[in-house]
């Protein structure tokens, strides 16, 4: 009897450490690559947003306009954040 409930508490004991790490491998490996690609595809777009629009407050554009370009372009700092977040992880040491 005792031999029974030990096996299924270290079973329960294994499941509630295997579910943490899932969870911390989850966060630690695609939360936060994501939020540093959002960060990057914002800076990038706040950059393009605010050069458009000094210039056409300067005079330099007719009209203010922001296309689908922009956005693909801002992409580019989505790729960089996320990139560098991830590449980050294979360059530690345990």
């Amino acid at each position: 009897m005792e031999s029974t409930t030990r096996n299924h508490t270290s079973q329960v004991l294994d499941q509630e450490i295997g579910n943490h790490q899932v969870k911390e491998n989850f966060k630690i490996y695609l939360l936060n690559p994501l939020s540093n690609g959002l960060a990057g595809f914002a800076a990038f777009f706040s950059l393009i947003l605010l050069t458009k629009l000094f210039g056409y407050f300067l005079g330099t554009y007719d009209v203010f306009n922001l296309e689908i370009n922009d956005v693909i372009y801002s992409l580019t700092g989505f790729v960089f954040g996320a990139g560098a977040k991830f590449f980050e992880f294979f360059g530690k040491e345990d």
